[in-house]
């Protein structure tokens, strides 16, 4: 059985409130409640690993060397390494939003307040790359590619690069997804943003509502359907991406998916899944 957790509590106070809802080798991430102002600090770059902020509520500036970029509600920006940038909530309204970092590179210790070792620096300690590699993507099928688009079914891909795909499942009632699977190398996530889908484990099937972020560790069985009579819609993230959006196009045929193992797998005790915060 999967519990469905909480999240571990980093910060509370009015102004500012961190959750940290998973921490493995592959992803990190939390989620951040903050009034306006918040952030805004010196610009800083990740040498070894990409960060990604996803806006639920309010508005939050993306800050690069050359430009910003406002970001609403159901809005991804992506940085790739050595990109020089920081984040700044703006707006009369406290916002909140998701903060990935992949690979974790030690971001869950770092918020739990040990700096020593995270992947985190000034830029005048690296040579920075284009500002321009930045991505800023709407969710909604609008942006990004969408490579299935029927009433039934839409799969859009968001951000595509070497440590982190992103992508956006709209599937009708009754639509199926993927069948039980593992992955030998790689993390695959998903934050359900409206219905429910139904995740399948090598034991098990669970229902998971809107607002349940699961991360399957590699070596766990998994696959997803929408048993519901009703439409839903989540979020997938593959980490690294060991090129995912080619597979879904039909061009990777080596892709890091396969039948479940005869041992099973992996436990499925290793899978995180956490509500976010009310």
């Amino acid at each position: 059985m999967v519990e469905i957790g909480e999240g571990e509590v980093i910060f509370g106070s009015p102004k500012l409130d961190v959750t940290l809802l998973a921490d493995i080798d592959q992803l990190a991430v939390v989620e951040v409640r903050a009034a306006p102002g918040w952030g805004g600090t010196a610009l800083h770059v990740h040498a070894r690993h990409a960060e990604a902020v996803f806006v639920i509520e309010g508005k939050v500036d993306l800050r690069l060397e050359d430009r910003v970029h406002r970001m609403d509600p159901e809005t991804w920006a992506f940085v790739p390494p050595e990109v020089v940038h920081t984040f700044e909530v703006t707006g009369d309204e406290q916002a909140r939003f998701l903060v990935l970092h992949a690979p974790g590179s030690g971001y869950g210790d770092y918020v739990r307040g040990s700096t020593a070792t995270f992947d985190q620096l000034s830029p005048l300690d690296v040579v920075a790359r284009d500002p321009g590699l930045a991505l800023v993507r709407r969710t909604g099928g609008s942006e990004g590619d969408t490579i299935t688009d029927r009433p039934e079914r839409r799969a859009t891909v968001l951000v595509e690069a070497d440590e982190l795909t992103i992508s956006e499942f709209d599937y009708g009632p009754g639509e199926r997804g993927a069948p039980p699977h593992v992955h030998r190398e790689h993390a695959d996530a998903f934050l359900v943003l409206e219905g429910e889908f139904t995740f399948h484990l090598r034991d098990a099937s669970h229902a998971l509502p809107a607002g349940t972020l699961v991360v399957f560790p590699p070596g766990v069985v998994h696959g997803f359907d929408n048993d519901s009579g009703g439409h839903t819609r989540a979020l997938n993230f593959h980490v690294p991406s060991s090129g995912f959006a080619d597979y879904m196009r039909g061009r990777n045929s080596d892709f890091d998916q396969f039948d479940p193992p005869e041992d099973g797998g992996v436990d499925p005790a290793a899978v995180v899944a956490v509500r976010l915060p009310e």
